[in-house]
Order: C-alpha cells, then structure tokens, then sequence
C-alpha cells in the first residue's frame, strides 16, 4: 500500500469536532507504544512510518516509552518536554537503550547501530508556551523536518490545548518550509502526519482540543478496528491523525 492509501483505510475526515467523543478511565501510554511499534499499523503498511522517518513527540513524560518502543524502527526519534525532566527522561534513556534495527541503508553499508547508545533517539527540552520550532530539533543538519509529530496523553486541562495544538501546526509545518526553501529532498514529500492518542477524561476538555485541533488540521479519527485488541478493549481510548489544512491534499 501507498501513503495516499492511509487515508481510505481512516474513512470519511471529521468535519463536526463534536463527532466521536466518549470518556473513560485508562493508561493509555504503554498500549499506544505497542501499538505503534507493531508493523501490522495502519501507519507502517501504508508507508506513513518507515525505517528511514524522523519522528517528533511532544510531552514525551519522564519514560520515554514511546520513543524506546518506536526509535529502533525509525531513522531518528526525538523526545521533548519541558526542561526539569531532561535528567530523567537521559538517565532512563540510557537505562533502557535497546538497540535500533538496521535500516536498508546501513544494510547496504554494511553500518550496525551500537546497542548500548542508539544515537537515533535523543531528548531535546521543549516548552509549548516559551520556546519557538524550528529545524535544529531534528539535531541533523540533513534532516529539515519530521515525517511524524506524536503526542501521547497530552490533553489533561484546558491551559494546555491551545499551546498544544499550536506546537503540533508548527512542528508539522517545518515539512512545507523545508520543501519551499528546497532544503527537503523529494523522498520526503509527503506531508507530516500528527498522531494524537489520549485518554477522554473529560468531555468538555476534549471537545475544547479537538475544535481548536480542527482548526490547524484536517482530522481522522482512527477505526476502532484498525486499533490494538488491547485498545479496543477500552473504549476511553482514542487515535486522531492530522494533516494540516494547508498541506498538500492527501
């Protein structure tokens, strides 16, 4: 399947931001990072996600579990939250290295990544409210942008959604920049995917995300099918996928 082939498989986008809200109770962290490192995802089989993507997240928490999940599958993962939790975000970091898969471009190099410090997944400190998005995130002079912005259990109150959602838009819009000022190769011409995942606590606060979300980005909520077993085992759980509206269509 093709990249163009995600969106048949997300269904109709959302056009009323009041569509599909529920609540429930749950951890969602460590079934989104299964979830996400299973190859059998809607992300990886239409290529949306592959060895050689960069990938973004925002508010990874002191875990970094998704990132130790997802990193040995991609070509760079970067991890950000606020600065007081770079010590522990690091020190488990190097706790739990496990070693990245070889891409087809080390294969053909002959390259094995270093199980003891994968170098494609770091932490850089983020503040949604203070600190500005630029390319210097992807910690490359050769990578301009991210093939993918995650963020996993972010929405817990309403100061947090409009900060959010404008770091979301703009780390996403680092791909329509680099592609202007020709600093992107063809390979990464597709736009970047925003992956939300949360836990509904609260409807009033996820109804409060998703218009102003709705704003920045044309919205899919993901299929309970398409899903995990174990999140669709709770109904609390839900996936959006975002492409901002000034991208190319899809």
């Amino acid at each position: 399947m093709a990249f163009g082939d995600l969106f048949g498989l997300l269904g109709p986008e959302i056009q009323d931001p009041e569509e599909g809200m529920s609540d429930g109770p749950w951890k969602i962290t460590p079934l989104i990072a299964s979830w996400l490192s299973s190859l059998d995802n809607l992300l990886w089989k239409t290529g949306a996600l592959s060895s050689s993507s960069s990938v973004l997240e925002l508010g990874c928490g002191i875990s970094g579990l998704v990132g130790l999940t997802v990193s040995p599958l991609v070509s760079r993962y970067v991890l950000t939250d606020q600065t007081y939790v770079a010590r522990l975000v690091e020190k488990n970091l190097e706790e739990n290295a496990v070693p990245q898969q070889r891409s087809s471009y080390q294969k053909r190099k002959g390259k094995s990544p270093s199980a003891a410090n994968p170098v494609n997944l770091g932490f850089s400190a983020l503040d949604w409210e203070l600190d500005e998005v630029t390319t210097s995130l992807t910690g490359s002079s050769d990578v301009a942008s991210f093939d993918a912005v995650i963020a996993c259990d972010c929405i817990y109150n309403d100061a947090l959604i409009e900060p959010l959602v404008q770091t979301c838009a703009d780390a996403c819009s680092l791909r329509q920049r680099s592609q202007e000022s020709g600093a992107q190769s063809n390979e990464a011409a597709a736009p970047a995917l925003c992956v939300v995942a949360q836990q509904l606590r609260d409807p009033e606060i996820f109804e409060g995300w998703i218009r102003e979300f709705s704003r920045h980005f044309r919205v899919w909520r993901v299929p309970e099918e398409m899903l995990s077993k174990e999140l669709r085992a709770n109904p609390g759980f839900v996936v959006h996928i975002g492409v901002l509206k000034n991208a190319v269509a899809p």
